[in-house]
């Protein structure tokens, strides 16, 4: 695992993708959305819905960061503080600035939602600020601790997620940096039962199904039947919420209804998927250009989408009112607009995050091989001078041996 795999940078490009569409559609076509609607199109309800069925791609989000950040762990010596800061920087800082950039477009056109919502209300367009917007100050510090901490954003909605990313990594480095072997299995385990049980929420249960599969990964073991298993995570994941009940569904157990948010379903969906595509031949697919293209903006790309949403295309499409085919344009010029910001966002932010990082790490590791260094220079020379003393104590000592037995 020394390299990247690509197939899962391709995935996670992909997954940001469908995010962006389950946003759009819950903007400007609610119908498209279980979520915003009751009587939903009846694609919404085939393997088909899985293209824009925003939350299963959060899952599979999810079981993404599981993987990577408990690999980053297993692998890492450096202190279990420090992974835990950086943890935090490479998300926090992000963040930051996608707060930033949702608020100026916020102060530019701070009553476009309620326009939209006038003509065509529902659910979604209540999930952001409008008309009185906070202060600045309040979006700085909004973006570097509130929303860690509750756990929810008007600025930019989509960072609900990122309290759970959070503390979703800071528990696989406490895990990987102080277990190993059974016990750290054991208590993977364990969080994963208390998930299922609700004493943790579900969502991170990704977390533990991706540290899982990255452990049996490492240790060589291979998948049966891998291309059935990325199947079987479509079937299991495409449904979204309320199809239980619309397919006659309802006496299932909470725990086991499929789309719904307190399921284990959508987590061990996402898990099959990942699992498949790093044994078959599927995943090579996910290395193509345009897939590895969306991963690397992947993480840019969540955090801007939903702000020119709320604002630049709610304006547009008050001023235009499309049909189906204008609302189809509108789309693929938001889709354009979108990705040249997120690259923007990924040149500007994002790579001098990670470079930042990288740059901690690598000092740290100088630093502490300057320590070391100086440390057995120190205990080199205590060695050597105790051996100069000791040796000269043997001398003297002799000579008044000798002078002793001349006396007698």
């Amino acid at each position: 695992m020394d390299g990247r795999l690509r197939q899962l940078d391709g995935l996670r490009g992909l997954a940001a993708l469908v995010v962006v569409i389950f946003h759009f559609l819950s903007a400007f076509a609610p119908n498209f959305i279980p979520d915003q609607t009751d009587t939903p199109y009846v694609l919404a309800d085939t393997p088909f819905g899985i293209f824009f069925n925003g939350p299963f791609s959060v899952s599979i989000f999810f079981v993404l960061s599981g993987f990577v950040v408990s690999n980053a762990a297993a692998k890492r010596r450096s202190p279990i503080y420090l992974n835990l800061a950086l943890r935090y920087v490479r998300l926090a800082v992000p963040v930051l600035f996608s707060v930033i950039f949702a608020w100026m477009l916020l102060e530019l056109m701070p009553t476009a939602t309620l326009s939209l919502d006038a003509i065509m209300p529902h659910t979604w367009l209540n999930w952001t600020y409008q008309g009185d917007i906070p202060s600045l100050f309040s979006a700085i510090r909004h973006g570097i601790l509130t929303v860690f901490i509750r756990g929810n954003s008007n600025f930019n909605n989509v960072l609900w997620t990122m309290q759970i990313e959070l503390l979703g990594s800071f528990a696989l480095y406490l895990i990987y940096g102080s277990m190993l072997g059974w016990l750290c299995t054991a208590t993977l385990l364990i969080l994963g039962l208390a998930c299922c049980t609700g004493f943790f929420t579900v969502a991170y249960l990704g977390f533990v199904l991706g540290a899982l599969i990255r452990d049996a990964w490492t240790e060589g073991r291979v998948a049966p039947a891998p291309s059935l298993l990325v199947v079987a995570g479509v079937l299991l994941g495409f449904s979204a919420h309320g199809f239980a009940q619309r397919m006659g569904l309802g006496w299932l157990p909470s725990i086991l209804t499929p789309g719904e948010n307190n399921s284990i379903l959508p987590p061990v969906a996402a898990a099959l998927i990942m699992a498949g595509l790093l044994y078959s031949r599927i995943g090579k697919i996910f290395e193509r250009g345009p897939f590895q293209f969306l991963g690397r903006i992947s993480f840019p790309l969540y955090l801007v989408h939903v702000p020119i949403i709320y604002t630049v295309f709610a304006t547009l499409y008050v001023d235009f009112l499309p049909g189906r085919l204008g609302l189809a344009l509108l789309f693929l010029f938001f889709l354009s607009v979108v990705l040249v910001v997120a690259l923007l966002f990924e040149i500007l932010f994002d790579a001098p995050t990670l470079r930042l990082i990288a740059n901690v790490r690598e000092k740290y590791w100088m630093r502490s091989g300057k320590i070391v260094g100086l440390c057995d220079r120190i205990s080199d020379r205590a060695r050597s001078r105790f051996g100069e003393h000791s040796k000269t104590s043997r001398v003297a000592q002799q000579r008044r041996l000798r002078s002793g037995n001349g006396t007698k």
